[in-house]
């Protein structure tokens, strides 16, 4: 015979609401607030200032963050032998050389060569500290002050991108970068894949933020709007493709120096969004692609493009690394297990458990 099944008394079935019914029935997209959906956050979130800083120290996972960590570190560790110039030291530090010095910084001359070469030694082991992990804020700080040590030696080397390596080695500084893929975390097991506030990356997100839409301001002059300033680029080899398509002037115009107006202005917008991320992530990349090529600006194309990831979900890197065979994971940033808590966010972590704690006093 067949077995039947077990008797329940009508009594202790437990019946579905009309609600709860309706929301088993929604989507999940449904179930999440439009501003939840678009911004990442409820507007209760924002509505007191204690509630904003529960939501600037909302844990995150770290991975995201680390990713960016390793390849700044990297490309700093590149930038320091070219565009800083410890290729070419001896040179650049002639003893009688004319020095152009920063107004307030005048005080500042550069030491005997035998300490230069130490200066740029111990800059050089603070980005490769950073790129590791390995006593990160020990390496952020030995970086940051002998790469601010140096820029403020002479004004004539100064330019945009290499302010900009200087604020994101500071802001680096103050955030809980070592939390993923670190040797910190090798020898720390408290630090290895721990949250880290949201706000590390609020941070960084709202400084390239600042760089796209500086850059855009900055192209709204007559020069060029009327597509003056860069007249010559619309006859390099890049841009033989749209001769396909256009005459020069037009390249020159509308491609040039229109389509960089637009991407300056807009990608800051864009790179936030989920619905527009994929289109910026193409202009933004084939914009810094383009500018490697055309310009001599050393890392700086690449710095920018380390940091398109930071607008994705912050656990982009597990979900990209576990698609690799098993045999590479060893190597590879880690994909599981989930973050674990961190003192970093031990404010969160407290209001949350009361909350909870007053929810069950609601229902008893």
């Amino acid at each position: 015979s067949t077995p039947r099944a077990p008797y329940v008394e009508p009594s202790k079935v437990k019946k579905k609401s009309s609600n709860e019914n309706k929301q088993a029935t929604l989507a999940p997209s449904e179930q999440t607030s439009t501003v939840k959906r678009l911004f990442g956050f409820e507007k209760e979130d924002i509505s007191s200032w204690h509630r904003l800083v529960c939501l600037l120290n909302r844990p995150t996972d770290p991975a995201s963050l680390g990713i960016f960590r390793f390849l700044f570190g990297m490309l700093m560790a590149l930038d320091i032998t070219q565009e800083r110039g410890l290729s070419h030291l001896d040179y650049k530090y002639l003893d009688g050389a004319p020095v152009c010095r920063f107004p307030l910084f005048n005080f500042l001359k550069p030491l005997p060569m035998d300490w230069m070469f130490f200066v740029y030694f111990v800059m050089f082991l603070g980005a490769v500290g950073i790129m590791l992990g390995c006593f990160y804020r020990l390496a952020c700080l030995m970086f940051i002050s002998t790469y601010w040590y140096v820029f403020f030696l002479d004004k004539t080397t100064w330019n945009n991108h290499s302010y900009l390596y200087g604020l994101i080695g500071f802001q680096l500084t103050l955030m809980d970068a070592n939390r993923y893929w670190s040797l910190d975390g090798l020898r720390n097991p408290r630090k290895r894949n721990a949250h880290v506030p949201l706000w590390n990356y609020t941070m960084l997100r709202t400084q390239i933020f600042i760089v796209y839409f500086i850059a855009g301001v900055k192209k709204l002059d007559a020069d060029w709007v009327e597509g003056y300033s860069m007249k010559y680029l619309a006859h390099h080899w890049l841009f033989e493709p749209f001769k396909l398509i256009l005459p020069v002037e037009l390249i020159n115009l509308m491609v040039v120096h229109g389509g960089g107006l637009i991407l300056d202005l807009t990608a800051g917008y864009l790179l936030f969004f989920d619905a527009t991320r994929p289109v910026a992530f193409f202009f933004v990349s084939y914009f810094h692609c383009m500018n490697s090529q055309l310009f001599s600006i050393g890392m700086f194309s690449y710095t920018m493009l380390a940091t398109s990831p930071l607008f994705c979900y912050p656990d982009w890197p597990r979900c990209f690394f576990g698609r690799f065979p098993e045999f590479l994971q060893p190597i590879l940033p880690f994909i599981s297990p989930p973050p674990i808590p961190s003192s970093s966010c031990h404010m969160v972590y407290n209001d949350t458990d009361e909350k909870i704690k007053l929810i069950q006093l609601k229902l008893n």
